[in-house]
């Protein structure tokens, strides 16, 4: 099912700016890369604007800045979002700043993003990212154009599975809000899954976007190629489509599984299979008639009490043990998936020894954000969540569609599930929350969703569109 209005309401601006630094800097998102810099650019690292405007009385606005960067910290976040606020004449509020988690980006645009890691922010390549998302928010000024909403969601097997374990939990389903303009033609897409941008090993060092980078390539020129929804009045000129792609509940998700290399060209076909996803969800889709629905954006903050730690000693004792299992693997089986685990096992026991030497703080706080446009929210995050608790907040929520969007706002690393404390994993030794914690924060995330969806219902149909219309 899919959801089109005749009568827009709504207007849409995008552009995408290039933010691929020179060579020479550390790339983000390896241990075991070292100092290792960048040696060139394979692709360029962009940030992708997505900017949707309820042109009604009492109408909101929220604008998506995509980052092709392993995270947002907050205080990146922060800057971007006034920046594009100030560029647009909005609040910062209504600027949502998401990574798609390529791991071959630059170290220098984030701070430590764990407090096992050194602290590797360059100023000067924060404030030039800064600049360049500012000016391209700016040049948005006077292109807007009234669109229709779309959103759909469809199946996309291939692109991963769960890294520890391919029979796992796994998210393997693509979402997509499209926006239409009058002629029939797409001009914004944003598209969400959920799988770690890590085609790409340690071993690469150029800049690369990775496999989203490889999926909104193929998305644009697809969709620049015709007017996919015209009604057969289409007419004037068809501007090319702004693509945007977002990581979903990726915490335990990568090609670590089914890719066939870790080269370049496996990066352009699980990017294109991505692309081929979408655009089979899109294009199965059926417009329907009527207003888009409202656009709502809300926000809150979400406590979530730091783990338990371990004493120094003992952390120790569990990173000597895990350096001696991966060891082992390297000496009998070589590289491959379960030398890449036992390997990460080791890394995350390093961390968490780490952090048992320095503490943590008490309790953490979390910027969370529901964008809702009628039946279909997006719930976004600022942690690489476990998908099985990516699917149980799509199963509670009260919206027809709910897709689950990690890396935003922030970054405060992964929350894993029960099982994968009990196992050791990397992401559960490198987490700063405990087995609980994810539980916590789904009940909260489901909670703010029926509140927004009531508060929706409340309005009237005008608002929620036809589901509350059915309901009555």
């Amino acid at each position: 099912m899919s959801q089109v209005g005749d009568e827009a309401g709504l207007r849409f601006a995008g552009t995408r700016v290039e933010l691929t630094p020179p060579p020479g800097s550390p790339l983000a998102g390896y241990a075991a890369r070292g100092d290792a810099v960048a040696a060139g650019a394979h692709d360029p690292l962009e940030a992708v604007l997505l900017s949707v405007r309820d042109a009604r009385p009492g109408g909101e606005r929220v604008t998506w800045v995509v980052l092709d960067a392993v995270a947002a910290d907050g205080g990146l976040a922060r800057a971007v979002a006034n920046a594009v606020g100030t560029a647009l004449d909005c609040p910062p509020d209504a600027v949502l700043v998401c990574a798609t988690h390529t791991h071959s980006g630059p170290a220098g645009w984030i701070r430590r993003v764990h407090p096992g890691f050194p602290d590797s922010a360059d100023e000067a390549m924060r404030a030039e990212l800064v600049r360049r998302v500012g000016a391209a928010a700016a040049g948005l000024a006077g292109t807007e154009r009234e669109v229709r909403s779309l959103v759909a969601d469809g199946p996309a097997p291939g692109i991963g599975t769960n890294r520890t374990d391919p029979a796992g939990p796994h998210d393997a389903t693509v979402g997509l809000l499209a926006l239409i303009e009058t002629s029939g033609a797409v001009s914004g897409l944003l598209v969400d899954h959920a799988c770690h941008a890590t085609v790409l090993g340690h071993d690469n060092l150029h800049w690369s976007a990775d496999w989203p980078g490889a999926a909104r390539r193929t998305l644009a020129a697809a969709l620049a190629a015709g007017r996919p929804f015209a009604d057969g009045s289409e007419s004037g000129p068809r501007s090319a489509p702004t693509v945007a792609v977002v990581q979903g509940s990726a915490g335990d998700a990568s090609s670590r599984f089914v890719r066939r290399a870790q080269s370049f060209g496996e990066v352009d076909r699980l990017g294109g299979l991505l692309a081929a996803h979408a655009l089979e969800a899109l294009l199965a889709s059926q417009p329907a008639p009527g207003p888009s629905p409202r656009l709502v954006i809300r926000r809150d903050t979400f406590t979530l009490p730091a783990r338990p730690l371990p004493t120094p000693a003992e952390a120790r004792r569990l990173a000597t043990e895990a350096e001696a299992a991966w060891r082992s693997v390297v000496a009998a089986e070589g590289p491959g998936p379960r030398e890449r685990i036992a390997r990460t096992r080791h890394e995350g026991a390093e961390l968490l020894a780490s952090v048992a030497d320095g503490g943590l703080p008490p309790a953490l706080e979390l910027p969370v954000t529901v964008v809702a446009l009628g039946e279909d929210a997006w719930l976004h995050l600022p942690v690489e969540l476990f998908a099985s608790f990516g699917l149980a907040i799509r199963a509670a929520s009260p919206f027809a569609r709910t897709r689950v969007v990690g890396y935003t706002d922030g970054y405060l690393g992964y929350v894993a599930d029960r099982a994968a404390h009990q196992a050791g994993v990397y992401e559960a030794s490198a987490s700063l929350f405990d087995a609980a914690a994810g539980r916590h924060l789904a009940q909260a995330a489901v909670g703010l969703l029926r509140r927004i969806w009531a508060e929706a219902q409340a309005a009237g149909p005008t608002v929620i569109g036809r589901v509350a219309e059915a309901a009555r």
